[in-house]
């Protein structure tokens, strides 16, 4: 069976999934990316907003049980709202893992293009690695190019992909409203016009497919 580590890159994504009004449930998403393989590890790295420390508290815990290692960093101040820049600490991390675990695929959750030299420095080490995004939504064309395969997350969100309960963002999403925690650097990679059929809240989970085939 294939050992794959997971890494999200949760700033990319939840301004992704804001964009189209909806929050999601990582658990779900790291059980459906990781179905037919072996799970060594999930990460996920989370940006800390100084002016409210607290106030990821909440998903933070979910993450943690849902089995995710949780990586956490304080912003910094910019003006009216913040900077957490975490490009720095996800590429050790994903060399880290190269160097030690040695998986045969490694999952970035990420859109964002600077990942694209790291990404092509693990495929020279023999490491396949598939990219998680929303295609026209949060995901570079370069990345997907530059990827050894990638997985479109439209699949479980329109398969009945399940919103928190118990995220207090998710009413800020519903209504339309940005929450005030946000990422400015990670909305800064969201095209602003989403794809119709996903512009909707999910509202209950459902059963989970299995992963998409990977494009190649």
């Amino acid at each position: 069976m294939e050992k794959i580590v997971t890494f999200l890159d949760y700033a990319n994504t939840n301004a992704a999934l804001m964009n189209l009004g909806v929050a999601p449930d990582y658990g779900h998403i790291g059980t459906y990316l990781g179905e037919g393989r072996f799970v060594v590890e999930q990460h996920a790295f989370v940006p800390i907003d100084p002016r409210n420390p607290h106030g990821r508290d909440g998903q933070i815990n979910a993450l943690w049980e849902s089995g995710w290692l949780v990586h956490t960093k304080l912003g910094a101040f910019a003006g009216d709202s913040y900077k957490c820049d975490f490009d720095v600490e996800i590429t050790l991390e994903l060399m880290r893992t190269a160097e030690i675990v040695r998986p045969d695929i490694i999952v970035l959750i990420s859109g964002d293009k600077d990942f694209v030299p790291v990404i092509l420095e693990l495929r020279r080490r023999g490491i396949r690695v598939e990219v998680a995004a929303i295609s026209e939504c949060n995901a570079a064309r370069e990345v997907i190019l530059k990827a050894s395969g990638f997985i479109d997350l439209r699949e479980p969100l329109e398969g009945g992909q399940g919103i928190e309960d118990d995220n207090p963002e998710s009413d800020l999403w519903a209504a339309g409203a940005p929450p005030a925690d946000s990422d400015p650097n990670a909305e800064a990679n969201v095209l602003p016009d989403a794809p119709e059929s996903l512009a909707r809240s999910v509202i209950r989970a459902t059963r989970y497919p299995r992963p998409p085939a990977v494009r190649i």
